[in-house]
């Protein structure tokens, strides 16, 4: 007998198989009755909301549906190597949408967090959210949050796996591959971080063998970096001050800086982990202007909840990796932001 084909063979943990088979029932009718899928992700993009997207809108392109990613920003240097642009719609710029579509968000559930695509993403009454932040406590047949999972990217491919199961087609082509292990990379700090289950590292096996390659997202992610932003990140490293006996860490990034070196918007991504990573750290809060709003980064290692801290300052995250956003219109500065977060941290670090 002819052995079945690789694709075929995959298989994911009994725990998920519900889940991801009622969402790919609901995109299966969702896709019944002619609409486009619009997928929708959180602002200041990152690689598992970028992958999770990108993958989900390959694979229902492959299976003959209309699909596109609604952005409010350009997408960041580091990702551009994965070459997603066809895929890519910017409503502020564009001007167009369907009058009616599908409204499919990942790695967010809430269309506050979605910036200036969240008025598009509330306004369809034809709704699929896929979340593993647990930030808002919804249910419903077209809604599958779960915090135990890794990355939106692993239950995108879980759902994939049923769509093809559905279908028998093969739709986990190797860009679609390659979307989806850029999230679980990201979002697992290259594995390395304690949402790592063994199924995320199978799951990262199997998408290998459907073409994906982890060295250049490794590489774009974690290693390359522009000369204008080495030089800032520079400089803000040097500004790093210490608080509560060394246990936290906080920097501050003003726009002037990063006028004064060209550098791009992610500059100082990787600063959160580096500075948690410090010996005696225990917190690393990275805040930083935008043009629009003033942005918190917080990460931590096994002594602080970064989740629950920037869910009080309503954003979201993981526990030992999360953010929020302060608004311009509250009247406060980058320097009235920090203050207040030394002193609540420093309660809390009691």
């Amino acid at each position: 007998m002819k052995p079945e084909p690789d694709w075929k063979r995959a298989k994911m943990k009994s725990k998920y198989v519900a889940d991801a088979s009622r969402i790919a029932e609901r995109i299966m009718s969702e896709a019944s009755s002619g609409r486009p899928f619009v997928l929708f992700v959180h602002k200041s993009v990152d690689g598992d909301c970028m992958g999770s997207s990108c993958g989900m809108a390959q694979v229902l392109r492959n299976m003959g549906y209309e699909a596109d990613v609604a952005m409010q920003e350009d997408l960041p240097g580091s990702m551009e190597f994965i070459g997603v642009e066809d895929l890519l719609f910017f409503p502020d710029r564009h001007g167009m949408m369907p009058s009616d579509y599908t409204a499919f968000a990942v790695d967010c559930s809430e269309g506050s967090r979605m910036g200036s695509c969240g008025v598009l993403f509330n306004a369809s009454e034809h709704q699929i959210i896929v979340d593993h932040h647990i930030t808002v406590e919804i249910t419903g047949d077209s809604i599958w949050i779960d915090g135990a999972v890794s990355s939106a990217s692993e239950m995108c491919y879980y759902i994939s796996l049923k769509l093809e199961e559905m279908t028998g087609k093969h739709l986990i082509d190797p860009r679609a591959a390659q979307c989806f292990l850029m999230g679980l990379i990201t979002d697992t700090g290259k594995f390395t971080y304690t949402n790592t289950k063994a199924e995320t590292l199978i799951s990262a096996g199997e998408l290998m063998d459907r073409g994906a390659d982890p060295s250049p997202i490794c590489y774009h992610q974690y290693d390359w970096k522009r000369v204008e932003d080495f030089k800032m990140s520079a400089e803000i490293r040097q500004r790093v001050e210490f608080y509560c006996g060394g246990r936290l860490a906080i920097a501050k990034a003003y726009l002037k800086d990063y006028e004064k070196y060209g550098a791009s918007r992610e500059a100082i991504d990787e600063l959160p982990s580096t500075l948690r990573d410090l010996d005696g750290v225990w917190l690393s809060v990275v805040v930083r202007e935008t043009a629009d709003r003033i942005r918190v980064n917080l990460r931590s290692g096994d002594n602080f909840n970064c989740a629950e801290f920037a869910k009080s300052h309503k954003g979201g995250g993981h526990i030992r990796s999360a953010g929020y956003s302060v608004e311009y219109s509250e009247g406060l500065t980058i320097d009235d932001v920090t203050e207040a977060i030394i002193e609540e941290v420093g309660r809390l670090l009691r």
